[in-house]
């Protein structure tokens, strides 16, 4: 009878274990990024967030297994369509606000309005992607 060996080579990784991976890699540079910042190194920040992102694009794209199944994509779509449905609940519910509050003397602050654009530039980018999805799906 023989038995038969395998080496660290020939071990294969799961799906999760593969996206652990790569969420790892992100969260490696995003920590990096801050600490080199905190350091006042930006050049090395940015230097660690790109590599560990590449790194990130290496694992997802260079995975011999699927990683993301339909499930996935269902979660991507209920999140994707709640995220919007908070950010235009935002928009639409502060917006129009604003001016009524610098009529009562109250000042906004640079802070909410750049939130506010950039709910308003995220709406912008999903109107341009949705056009383009529906003519060429």
């Amino acid at each position: 009878m023989t038995t038969t060996t395998t080496s660290a080579t020939d071990r294969r990784f799961t799906p999760r274990q593969y996206r652990i991976g790569m969420h790892a890699c992100l969260g490696v540079g995003i920590v990096g990024y801050l600490a080199g910042l905190r350091l006042e190194v930006p050049f090395v920040a940015l230097g660690i967030y790109w590599v560990a992102f590449l790194a990130f694009l290496a694992v997802w794209k260079g995975s011999p297994v699927t990683l993301y199944d339909e499930r996935h994509d269902e979660l991507e779509k209920q999140a994707g369509a709640l995220t919007m449905g908070v950010a235009g609940a935002a928009l639409i519910l502060v917006g129009p606000a604003l001016p009524a509050l610098g009529a009562l003397g109250y000042e906004v602050s640079d802070v909410v309005l750049g939130a506010l654009f950039g709910y308003a530039a995220l709406f912008g980018v999903w109107a341009v992607a949705y056009g383009v999805v529906s003519r060429y799906s």
